[in-house]
């Protein structure tokens, strides 16, 4: 039993030589062995290494790793190849092979990779902004009227110069529930709730939604006001499926949170569109509006977006009763006694944006320990400190 033991553990010890030196094959000249003490530093042994490289494969070594410590492994009578292989998986380093060199890298860690494919690493820590927006359908003959200046928001208000001529009722309407006003020139501010309900009131717009999101910094919030439709194609083995497409008052926002110093700012990508299908006989038509930028936000603040424009036509028949609504085979009576009229009418769509920081998950954490938890935590901090120090004595 012993015998056996001992011829067990000379095959082990054995296996482990030949795992770690490796049986040199005879095709292997004493020029291609190589033998490094641990205590080498990583770029000397590279170094040594490469002597022979160059010499046997004509070949280099470019090390590309942030690494500079000892290679911390033995190595003795190794070929050059396995001595490589040996010290830079010892090290948990990369090497990747190239025809006329060898190229040593640092491990990437998989969220270093995220990173450069523009990925976001979500944490305890990330921030997130509340983006709260209103989609306002407004006759643009009445903001022409009015005088309406949309791109003067700030603080929820806008600026207008109130022409009392066309706009009459709504105009005096508007002009007196101004915050602010000149009675001469007829320049006006007002909050933009108020303005919105006035037009409401007179049936000139009308709000279409107002959706809040919260969105995390780097990521994409999407909102979709109308309905998908859908269109039957065949697909590479024949087979007939619907393929949908989003219609309607679409936004698309990415927020990224910049910081500077004490200073934060955010930067929002925003892409609108206003879309409407229309079915044919043949193909569907997808009359599109559709609005791209980048801006840079404080928290709070807000940004109007418009010029996004349709056209509605409405058709009307007037004339006598019965006698205008005969088929025109009726001894084309319908002409005589009655008329069919038109009106167009141009609306623009407005849309609101507005931007809030929130807190990160770990602060609101933090905000809602109560204070007395957080006193009696350190009172109990402090025993333990004393107790440790009474011990050390």
């Amino acid at each position: 039993m012993k015998k056996i033991l001992i011829a067990f553990i000379l095959l082990f010890i054995v296996s482990l030589v030949y795992c770690q030196q490796q049986i040199v094959p005879r095709n292997i000249s004493e020029k291609d062995l190589i033998t490094i003490s641990r205590e080498t530093s990583f770029v000397s042994a590279i170094k040594a290494i490469e002597v022979i490289s160059q010499q046997s494969e004509n070949r280099k070594i470019v090390n590309m790793s942030t690494f500079v410590g000892e290679i911390k492994v033995p190595v003795k009578q190794l070929y050059w190849k396995d001595a490589l292989d040996l010290i830079v998986g010892f090290n948990n380093l990369a090497i990747e092979e190239r025809p006329g060199a060898f190229i040593i890298k640092d491990v990437k860690l998989e969220e270093d990779e995220k990173k450069e494919a523009g990925e976001v690493i979500i944490t305890a820590s990330t921030r997130q902004v509340r983006i709260s927006s209103i989609f306002f359908k407004a006759d643009r003959t009445l903001s022409n009227q009015v005088g309406i200046d949309w791109t003067t928001l700030i603080g929820g208000n806008v600026n207008a110069e109130v022409k009392f001529n066309g706009a009459s009722a709504i105009g005096a309407d508007i002009f007196e529930a101004s915050a602010s006003k000149d009675f001469e020139t007829g320049d006006i501010t007002i909050d933009v709730d108020a303005l919105f309900k006035i037009i409401e009131g007179y049936q000139k717009g009308t709000i279409i939604a107002r959706p809040t999101i919260i969105v995390l910094s780097g990521k994409t919030g999407f909102v979709q006001v109308g309905q998908d439709f859908s269109v039957k194609t065949i697909d590479e083995s024949g087979n007939v499926i619907d393929k949908f497409f989003e219609t309607g008052h679409i936004l698309e926002v990415t927020p990224e949170i910049l910081v500077e110093g004490d200073r934060e700012a955010i930067h929002l990508t925003v892409k609108v569109e206003k879309s409407s299908a229309i079915p044919g006989a043949i193909s569907t038509i997808i009359n599109k509006s559709e609005s791209n930028t980048d801006i840079l936000l404080y928290d709070g603040e807000e940004i109007v977006i418009g010029g996004l424009y349709d056209t509605d036509t409405k058709y009307e028949r007037s004339g006598i009763p019965i006698l205008k609504d005969l088929p025109w085979w009726v001894f084309g009576l319908r002409y005589l006694f009655g008329y069919t009229s038109h009106e167009v009418s141009t609306n623009e769509m407005i849309i609101i944006l507005k931007v809030e920081l929130l807190d990160s998950i770990e602060k609101r954490r933090e905000d809602a320990i109560p204070v007395m938890d957080i006193l009696d935590k350190e009172e109990l901090l402090n025993k333990r400190s004393q107790i440790i120090f009474k011990n050390k004595e």
